[in-house]
């Protein structure tokens, strides 16, 4: 009886290694085609989150309820828009202190957000409407240190040339006037800017 040979051909082996090849093409396929499966079903969570939260927002008409939502649902990235919005609601019918506690969990929640600007602006207005002028002072410096944009650091100049005006500390007042002119010698705040230096002594 003759040996059998339990060896494979070098067709077999190249086979083998074929289908190997495949199996892990299949496994490849299906983790894809999985990721794929969950990146869709988180993304369409996310939305029927979202839709949910904003529908809830709309529903609330309290500041602290609107506030306490936001706080609950601060990683979605409407909820920093939602906050500047109660600030901003908070300021306009008079209650300062709230709307500056506002303004600073917003510096505080989103610190890369683009629109902090406006809302180290809204801080310092808050401070000032509160009688804290120097606190106040020292938001308006902080939206000039940031070289933030126009409008956020030309309001920012003209209401410190205003404080230190009112302070009678007239050589900033005019160092921040003066800045203005050069940057944008017109601008639509012409007016406020053109009475400011009105209101420096020759």
């Amino acid at each position: 009886m003759r040996n059998q040979r339990l060896s494979f051909s070098p067709l077999e082996e190249g086979s083998r290694g074929s289908l190997s090849l495949v199996a892990v093409l299949l496994l490849l396929a299906a983790a894809i085609a999985a990721g794929i499966g969950i990146y869709a079903w988180q993304k369409h969570e996310r939305r029927l989150r979202w839709e949910e939260v904003a529908s809830a927002y709309a529903r609330v008409g309290n500041p602290s309820e609107r506030l306490a939502l936001i706080e609950r649902h601060r990683d979605m990235p409407q909820s920093a828009l939602w906050l500047l919005q109660t600030a901003s609601a908070q300021f306009q019918e008079g209650a300062y202190g709230e709307a500056t506690k506002s303004f600073r969990l917003f510096i505080d929640y989103y610190p890369k957000h683009p629109l902090q600007p406006a809302a180290l602006l809204g801080s310092a207005a808050g401070l000032e409407a509160e009688g804290k002028r120097e606190e106040a002072a020292r938001s308006y410096r902080a939206v000039i240190d940031e070289q933030s944009t126009d409008p956020y650091r030309l309001i920012a100049e003209i209401n410190l040339a205003r404080l230190d005006i009112e302070q009678k500390q007239y050589a900033p007042a005019k160092a921040h006037l003066d800045s203005i002119r050069r940057r944008r010698p017109v601008n639509r705040f012409e007016g406020e800017v053109q009475d400011l230096q009105d209101r420096l002594p020759p």
